[in-house]
């Protein structure tokens, strides 16, 4: 019954494959991903194994690490023999007395799987046995080679102009998309108008056509106009060529320009019309059913946008950083992608070219010939009435426009301060810690926190070296103005001038070094821990995948060794073991998924927290003075809550897998590396503790007790 039931999952496993079998995703690809010669994970197998880790089966020299597990697994072969021989006689005997040899229920596979056992144990020529060997197998194929189609395929995605998250549209290229849908929202109701009023007799307007292409279109009969739309002139005018000529080609850029706008228009074309004569067809005949214009209007600006992003994606594409993060990836494998998140994450955004892309539009002129207009305004309405009603939901971070349904409705977070000049400080405070620094988008909300952190860490590290800088000097300029004739001058009327200016900062060096300290210790968190936080916890990961592969291949023969025994149930020690080699086949895979995750959901928190930062500083404040000091701690609490949200998220890259694992039965990940993302966040930490020893502070010493003791707590 078990073994019918191992088929039947066997089974429903290859059912649920077929998908991946349609993605041209097998063995032979799987294989291949891992063949790569510069490899660093294989490299570092082949460091310490051998080279049974490029080929576990075919013969190899020995080494150390061979020779130690062939001893070993002498060892074990010999206690395996011993048990095998003990137990088998044992239930011989045990048999005899009971007058059966075959038990009721006893699996017929048993001497098989004994055997097997037992085979699996002993060593090779390399001395590792063929339990090992499939442990090794395991990790150097098919863990190493599902981990790099992975990240080949998210480089290449990356290559192809995709994002990591789906990213908000310009408000202006919603706004051009919109005007495109209602000027062939206008040539259809005014042409089914027309087809009506002269349906018995000759036309004396001619309809409305849509003429142009290639980046250019005017729509109208010649008398009257819908509208037109255009791709704006990005191209080079040609003046001054000879003598300020640029060396970027934008060519790509104009093609792609065109062929995103020939897209929208054809695209938007179709759904105005199909739009008008659903409304027809529900007007007159009760049938029918509206397709949300409004999520038409919506992909269809994304799908222009990300045409024109993926043009300039391509300008210089060899000469940038994200190129060379393709060619080291798909280079040293799935091992390197933990060292280039800022570049991945930065090639990910949209640029301002992207909305400065945006289509010309003109909307619809009154003026012409062009009928009635009674169904125009009817199907104008019915359109106006659809969209505030839509269901559509944008993107985390869009920003409203003025010509968007949900913009009646929609509030400005900011908007809480009611006025610049009631509450000063606390809007700048607001726009220190929720700007897009860092980021070039300046159309989207949608802001990664760790690289906009990095950049305000940058700014502080610069404001304490500019007033250290000026402190010294000011000190300095104090000093010799006493020994000047300016300072001999003032003397005589009993004033020293460079007397008084070091006694003021005399009197203010422990707040000011007290400050200083500060922003020192704040300042090397936000512009050197947190950018290395992803490369961190990868490196905890990489730790412990080398030591789970140790481990699976030092508990291999000791797997091989769970299959002896002389009852069936004896078998289900080995259930450890195969948890273990898909533990092996999947780890990498999950890390790569865990890095992907941890990107996404920064980004995702991170544009929450800007959202909702505004609406916490003007509650907690609302019958309160911000002054400077206050605006420091709450700056602090936004970069707390920044550093705290991304040190966890990104520790999905060392313990994704051991969650994923933990659903088949689980084992307990070898997470050696746990703490060093901690004990790193208190090197940095501990830079602040030099604020309690600055000139001028005086630290009371601790009394000893009364009674005599030696002082050892």
């Amino acid at each position: 019954m078990n073994l019918i039931k191992r088929f039947w999952w066997m089974g429903l496993l290859l059912v649920f494959s077929v998908p991946v079998l349609a993605d041209n995703v097998d063995y032979q690809t799987i294989a291949a991903a891992s063949q790569k010669p510069n490899d660093l994970s294989r490299q570092a197998m082949v460091m310490i194994m051998g080279q049974v880790a490029v080929d576990p089966f075919a013969p190899s020299q020995p080494t150390l690490i061979g020779s130690l597990f062939a001893i070993i697994n002498g060892v074990l072969a010999v206690m395996a023999l011993f048990w095998f021989l003990t137990i088998t006689l044992k239930t011989i005997v045990k048999a005899g007395h009971q007058g059966q040899f075959f038990a009721g229920g006893r699996s017929a596979l048993y001497p098989i799987m004994t055997f097997a056992g037992f085979i699996m144990i002993l060593p090779t020529q390399s001395g590792w046995s063929l339990a090992q060997l499939v442990m090794v197998w395991a990790c150097s194929t098919m863990g190493v080679g599902s981990a790099n189609l992975l990240t080949d395929k998210a480089v290449d995605m990356m290559d192809s102009g995709y994002s990591m998250v789906t990213q908000p549209t310009a408000p202006s290229t919603r706004s051009a998309a919109r005007g495109i849908f209602e000027m062939n929202l206008c040539k259809y109701a005014i042409n089914r108008e027309l087809e009506s009023l002269y349906a018995d007799g000759e036309a004396n307007t001619p309809l409305i056509t849509t003429k142009g292409g290639n980046g250019q279109y005017d729509t109208g009969n010649g008398s009257a106009v819908c509208g037109s739309a255009k791709t704006p002139n990005t191209g080079r005018t040609g003046t001054w060529n000879l003598l300020f000529d640029s060396d970027v080609d934008t060519s790509g850029v104009i093609t792609a320009q065109h062929q995103a706008l020939d897209t929208m228009q054809s695209t938007l074309d179709q759904a105005a019309q199909a739009f008008v004569d659903t409304y027809l067809s529900k007007r007159d005949q009760d049938t029918g059913s509206f397709q949300d214009a409004e999520t038409q209007i919506q992909n269809a600006a994304a799908a222009y946008e990300n045409t024109v992003n993926l043009a300039l994606n391509k300008i210089d594409f060899k000469d940038t950083l994200q190129s060379q993060l393709s060619s080291q990836i798909k280079s040293s494998g799935w091992v390197a992608l933990g060292s280039w998140y800022h570049t991945f994450a930065t090639a990910n955004n949209k640029t301002n070219d992207v909305a400065s892309s945006t289509p010309v539009v003109t909307g619809m002129s009154n003026l012409g010939e062009h009928g009635t207009g009674d169904l125009y305004n009817q199907v104008f309405a019915a359109y106006k009435s659809q969209v505030q009603n839509s269901t559509y939901t944008a993107p985390l971070g869009t920003q409203t426009a003025k010509d968007d349904g949900a913009a009646a409705t929609a509030k400005d977070p900011n908007s809480v301060f009611v006025s610049f000049f009631k509450n000063p400080m606390q809007t700048i405070t607001n726009l220190i810690a929720t700007s897009t620094t860092g980021n070039s988008s300046s159309f989207s909300n949608q802001v990664n926190p760790l690289i906009k952190m990095q950049t305000i860490g940058d700014y502080t590290l610069g404001t304490v070296e500019t007033l250290m800088a000026g402190y010294a000097g000011t000190w300095a300029a104090a000093s010799s103005a006493s020994n000047s004739p300016l300072g001999w001058g003032a003397k005589i009327f009993a004033v020293d001038v460079g007397a008084v200016v070091k006694d003021v900062l005399g009197a203010l060096a422990p707040m000011f070094y007290f400050v200083m300290f500060a922003l020192l210790a704040i300042g090397f968190s936000l512009a050197v821990f947190l950018p290395a936080v992803p490369f961190l916890f990868w490196m905890v990961g990489i730790f412990n995948w080398v030591v789970s592969v140790l481990v699976g291949c030092a508990a291999g023969s000791m797997w091989a060794a769970t299959h002896l025994g002389a009852e069936e149930d004896k078998g289900s020690r080995s259930t450890y073991g195969y948890i273990f080699l898909i533990d092996m086949m999947l780890r990498p895979s999950l890390m790569v998924l865990g890095f992907f995750f941890a990107s996404v959901a920064v980004i995702g928190g991170g544009t929450i927290l800007n959202l909702l930062f505004a609406s916490a500083l003007a509650n907690a404040n609302a019958d309160s003075i911000v002054g400077l000091f206050k605006m420091i701690g709450w700056l602090m609490i936004y970069a707390r809550i920044a550093t705290f949200g991304v040190t966890r998220l990104f520790g999905l890259q060392a313990s994704l897998a051991d969650y994923v694992i933990s659903f088949l039965g689980g084992r307990e990940g070898a997470n050696l590396m746990g703490g060093m993302v901690d004990n790193m966040k208190g090197m940095f930490g501990a830079a602040g503790g030099g604020a309690q020893r600055v000139p001028g502070v005086k630290m009371q010493p601790k009394k000893p007790d009364g009674n005599g003791g030696d002082g050892i707590q």
